[in-house]
């Protein structure tokens, strides 16, 4: 059996030369007679830098302590591979769970009914676009099977938000600008090197996000020549403008974030309260903003997100 600490690495997708993965957690407590439900995260960095290795302490110790089977999958970098495509290998990665071969691999002992998509930073904005299923029709991508709930971290939400459209030279977390040379190999679309589906933490590409937000390049890098508008992917104007699938979502923010704005889950939280009001009763949320905390917080080892599991306990169960 598994354990929470050594994952079963599948390769779930092979496309343009790349093989995809994906990292399972199965919970110890699960089995064929009793399989846990899921929980399917993605990593954050941009779009444009990360991996699915870079879990957070509470992530590894989610499958004993909270009995759930935790995925980390990877999905292709931007610029060299643009939106549409990345939220096409995570709709795939949603849809593999429902395989015969995900079922092999797992022992049967993670149940593909109970899925809760999850993220962080970016991340959390890909389980927010999957999990409402947003901007596919307009991509032309299938959309993802429906799930269970969204729980995003720190999301990215907006890309017409003024944070990402406004330079900053020196970004306010740094005391030096990047030069472009830095980054010019991850910069050129076609750049054969660069077409991976995940960078080490401690790479040199793991500057990138820090040099986007600093020439505010986020929606050029991410739908460049696709003439899809940034628009489209919207998650609080997608919740104020179109009738979309809303599964109960918990979100979490620290208000002192200097990589995200809390400005990015307050809108998102806004336009669902508004909802609320109007009397849709299908977009339950929860909203948690913590004072005080910026990015990247729950790497911390002393941080346990107890009350996003006890919401991901919760809505699994039902």
């Amino acid at each position: 059996m598994a354990s929470s600490s050594k994952p079963i690495e599948i390769l779930f997708k092979h496309v343009d030369g790349i093989d995809i993965y994906m990292d399972v957690y199965l919970s110890p407590s699960s089995s064929q007679q009793s399989p846990a439900p899921i929980l399917l995260w993605w990593h954050g960095g941009g779009l444009l830098q990360g991996t699915r290795k870079g879990v957070s302490p509470h992530h590894l110790r989610a499958p004993a302590s909270h009995g759930v089977t935790f995925i980390s999958a990877d999905y292709r970098l931007a610029p060299q591979f643009r939106l549409p495509t990345i939220l096409s290998d995570c709709a795939d990665a949603v849809k593999f769970l429902h395989t015969q071969q995900f079922q092999k691999a797992t022992e049967g002992r993670a149940d593909a009914s109970r899925v809760i998509l999850s993220g962080s930073s970016a991340g959390g904005w890909l389980s927010l676009l999957c999990g409402y299923r947003i901007g596919f029709d307009e991509i032309g991508v299938p959309k993802p099977p429906s799930v269970q709930g969204v729980v995003p971290i720190y999301p990215i939400t907006d890309l017409e938000d003024p944070f990402w459209t406004t330079t900053q030279r020196p970004v306010k977390y740094m005391d030096r600008v990047i030069a472009r040379e830095e980054v010019q190999p991850f910069l050129n679309p076609d750049e054969p090197t660069s077409r991976i589906a995940s960078s080490a933490l401690d790479s040199p590409r793991a500057i990138f996000y820090s040099f986007m937000v600093q020439e505010a390049i986020l929606a050029d890098l991410l739908l460049s020549g696709t003439e899809i508008p940034p628009s489209t992917f919207s998650i609080a104007g997608s919740l104020k403008t179109r009738k979309l699938d809303c599964p109960p979502t918990y979100i979490v923010h620290g208000d002192q974030d200097l990589k995200v704005p809390v400005k990015q889950s307050r809108d998102v939280v806004q336009a669902l309260e508004e909802l609320q009001l109007k009397g849709n009763a299908d977009c339950e949320y929860e909203y948690e903003e913590l004072p005080g905390l910026d990015h990247l917080f729950d790497r911390e080892p002393k941080s346990q997100m107890e009350k996003m599991y006890a919401f991901i306990v919760r809505v699994s169960s039902r």
